[in-house]
Parts: C-alpha cells; sequence; structure tokens
C-alpha cells in the first residue's frame, strides 16, 4: 500500500508541472500567429522632408513645354527615427509647370514643377495631389497640399538641353505624408540607388577638331632668256650697204605669284552642361540673376499670392 500511495503523490505532483506547460505549448503557435499578423505602423514623413532626386530622362531646351512629365529617382534614402521611408532608388514622377527659357543676356532657365507620385520597387504608388485637385482620395496624404519646385539652370542659348541626364533636383514635401509601413519595408530590400556614372549625357552636340595653319608657296621670280644680238655683213661693194640681220629679243617667262599662309580652321566646341543652381521649394523664389521685365507670371508665383 505505501508504494502504491507513493506511485499517486509522484503522478500527482508531475501533473502539476506537466499541465501548466502543456498549456503554454497549445498557446504558442497562436500567440506568434497572432505577433506575425501585426501589422508594422505607418512611416510619416514629417511636412518640410527634403527627397533627393535625379533626372532619369532630359528635357531639351527646343521641345519642352509646360504638361512634359519628368522622370526621377531618388539617390539617397529618407528616413524617420531609426527607419527608412523612402530607400535609394525609388522612382518619382512629375509634371512640368511653367519654363522660362535662357536668353542671350541671360544664361539661366527657370522652369517651375509639381511632384505627382512616388513609386516603391514593389510597386506600390503614393500619389502627392495636385492644389487643382482638391479633396482628391488619396488615403495615403495627409493634409493634401502640391508639392511644387522651382528649379534654376544655368544654361546657355547654345545648349540643346535644359536639363540633362543626372541633374540633380531637391522635392520638399509641402504636408506630412503618411506610407503603408509593411508596403515599405517590402520594397526596402528590392530598392537599388543609381549605379555611379549610370547617368550618360544626352546631347547631341559633338565637338569638332580644327585644322592647322598650313604655311604656304614662295613666289618665284621671272625667267629671262636672252636674246640674240643683231649680226652686220659688209658688202665690201661701194655704194652697197651692208647687210644687217635683226638678232632676237629677250624670252621672259613670268614666275608665280606664290600661295598665302592657310589659317586654318578653329573647329567647334560644345557648351558647358547645364548645371542646377537651387530648387526651391513652395513657391519661394530666389533670383541669382536679374531677369527680364517681360518675364510672365509663373504658376509658383500664383500660388504663392493665393496664399498670402
Amino acid at each position: 500500500m505505501v508504494w502504491v500511495f507513493v506511485l499517486v503523490m509522484q503522478v500527482t505532483n508531475m501533473s502539476r508541472v506537466l499541465l501548466p506547460l502543456l498549456f503554454a505549448i497549445a498557446l504558442k503557435p497562436g500567440v506568434e500567429q497572432g505577433i506575425a499578423q501585426t501589422p508594422p505602423a505607418p512611416v510619416v514623413l514629417p511636412s518640410g522632408s527634403k527627397v533627393e532626386m535625379a533626372l532619369t530622362r532630359p528635357v531639351w531646351a527646343a521641345k519642352a513645354k509646360a504638361g512634359d512629365p519628368l522622370y526621377l529617382q531618388t539617390i539617397f534614402p529618407v528616413t524617420v527615427g531609426n527607419r527608412i521611408a523612402i530607400p535609394a532608388g525609388t522612382y518619382v514622377a512629375g509634371t512640368i509647370d511653367s519654363i522660362v527659357r535662357p536668353t542671350r543676356k541671360v544664361s539661366q532657365a527657370e522652369i517651375d514643377v509639381h511632384f505627382d507620385q512616388i513609386i516603391f520597387a514593389d510597386g506600390y504608388i503614393v500619389a502627392i495631389p495636385d492644389a487643382d485637385q482638391p479633396g482628391a482620395p488619396v488615403p495615403s496624404v495627409i493634409d493634401p497640399a502640391a508639392t511644387l519646385s522651382m528649379v534654376t539652370v544655368k544654361v546657355s542659348t547654345n545648349n540643346d538641353l535644359l536639363l540633362d541626364n543626372g541633374s540633380q533636383i531637391e522635392m520638399t514635401l509641402e504636408a506630412p505624408l503618411a506610407l503603408d509601413g509593411a508596403r515599405v519595408a517590402q520594397a526596402v530590400p528590392l530598392s537599388h540607388g543609381p549605379a555611379p556614372r549610370q547617368f550618360k549625357p544626352a546631347t547631341l552636340c559633338v565637338p569638332t577638331p580644327g585644322t592647322p595653319p598650313t604655311p604656304g608657296t614662295p613666289a618665284t621670280p621671272d625667267t629671262v632668256i636672252p636674246g640674240t644680238p643683231s649680226t652686220t655683213i659688209p658688202s665690201g661693194i661701194d655704194g652697197v650697204p651692208d647687210t644687217v640681220i635683226p638678232g632676237t629679243p629677250p624670252t621672259v617667262i613670268p614666275g608665280s605669284p606664290g600661295t598665302p599662309d592657310d589659317p586654318g580652321t578653329p573647329g567647334t566646341a560644345c557648351p558647358a552642361p547645364p548645371l542646377v543652381i537651387s530648387s526651391t521649394p513652395g513657391g519661394v523664389i530666389v533670383k541669382q540673376t536679374p531677369t527680364p521685365s517681360t518675364k510672365k507670371k509663373t504658376r509658383l508665383q500664383d500660388v504663392k499670392k493665393g496664399q498670402s
């Protein structure tokens, strides 16, 4: 009887230990599944966040006009705290609003643009609504506002481009932007920033080498072949005149005047590539050099006037 009692006590003690352990093991998959299903918190970019980008398609001086698209790619990641919000290599689409071209007196262009979309590597697209479309259903944007920029470019009338491949433009968000944390995290390992020397110049200008000067040829003098003197044959008879055989005059062969020196040709050189001086956000206009007084009012100026 004693050994039966001892056996019962051991089973009772083991059950006290094993039952909670088995209960915890049974609950563990459900707990882990609940944790896995918890989505990452949204990533919110505050107003004023700056996004550094490079142009992936050029803007041609002769063809560019308002309404043309701009295609860019981020060259540096944008972070919020310790989280990546926009990885390097993310695409951004924009639109040209107006263009002030350079003149012979002012080697500078001003291009007003607004940014439309941010396109992540996993296909996640975030629309940035335009101020002309208030109330557009864009749930990922808080307090929708147009993100505008005036791009000031140092460029001459001899350039065939206003903006070349790789031109760096800065976008400043006008309002906070909420991003899906799960989609952003999914896009990070798929994103790759532009490689060094990825952007090739698009200009069609090709410099041509000149030709060196060539010395001319000297002039040659006239060549004179002397003539023959006259010959007199005496007659020897009184009253008969002597016979005179006339000589020949000298022969002159004119020389050549020579040729002048050839100065050669200087060749042709291409103008310096366009250089972005500044990307001014939100209609704040910075003048680098005076512009003609006949300049038309740009969209950014209209927006600034409406905000005042």
